[in-house]
């Protein structure tokens, strides 16, 4: 049983879920060792951590959960309202066991039971979602250089290339910063370990958000050999 705490209106959608499979707790007195102003949802003996803050104030949380005896999973999702009926699609980072009671959480207000991701320890479930959104973006900017009635167009590919480059480099530090975080040399890991561990199933490994950005810092690398490429590109394209 689960008791919700905060005003956020995916708590209420999420709720909703939750009640659907008797999994609510009718509201009253919140556990001792919780704060008031905590976004998240109370278990017997665990704390799923729904704010948008930063990493910083997550472990501040992780670290007076853990001088309780509660275990904090991180959990975080893109909120839109069709969550409540058709599940929302999760990523959380924490100590999960096999028995952990948060996984009667995560297969109740995803989709399909099984259908989030861990990604590592606290903080990755954050780093995670924010590599998505980058890359929706990039794709979203890319979309926005074709023209909406379908008719052909000329495509400034030298101001997208452009967007694209300034967005990489703000995913490079975003990436190096997490690894920086979790004490993690990306130049002590090759391309072809990081291809291997990246490439097993999710549940084969022990820190998906980390593999994903040591691929991402890796791959930034060799951004230089990238641009003369696109130089010659452009150069041939403005040939008569």
């Amino acid at each position: 049983m689960f008791q919700p705490q905060g005003s956020a209106p995916h708590l209420h959608w999420l709720s909703q879920r939750l009640q659907a499979r008797s999994l609510l707790r009718a509201a009253g007195a919140r556990p001792a060792w919780l704060p008031g102003d905590w976004q998240g949802f109370a278990g017997e003996s665990c704390w799923l951590d729904l704010a948008a803050d930063d990493s910083h104030h997550l472990l501040q949380r992780a670290g007076h959960c853990q001088q309780h005896g509660i275990a904090l999973l991180e959990v975080c999702g893109q909120w839109l309202p069709q969550g409540e009926q058709f599940g929302f699609m999760l990523l959380c980072g924490g100590e999960l066991t096999a028995t952990s009671e948060a996984r009667s959480w995560l297969d109740c207000a995803t989709p399909l039971a099984g259908g989030w991701l861990h990604c590592g320890p606290p903080g990755s479930a954050r780093y995670t979602l924010h590599v998505i959104n980058a890359m929706r973006h990039a794709w979203q900017l890319a979309l926005q250089q074709l023209p909406a009635n379908g008719q052909p167009c000329s495509i400034n590919w030298e101001a997208l290339m452009q967007q694209q480059s300034e967005l990489a480099d703000k995913l490079y530090l975003l990436s190096a910063g997490y690894l920086q975080r979790q004490g993690i040399d990306a130049a002590a890991c090759s391309a072809s370990e990081a291809r291997h561990n990246f490439a097993l199933p999710v549940a084969a490994q022990s820190h998906f958000a980390a593999n994903l950005a040591i691929l991402i810092v890796l791959a930034m690398q060799q951004r230089d050999t990238l641009h003369s490429m696109l130089q010659q590109v452009f150069a041939t394209l403005q040939q008569p």
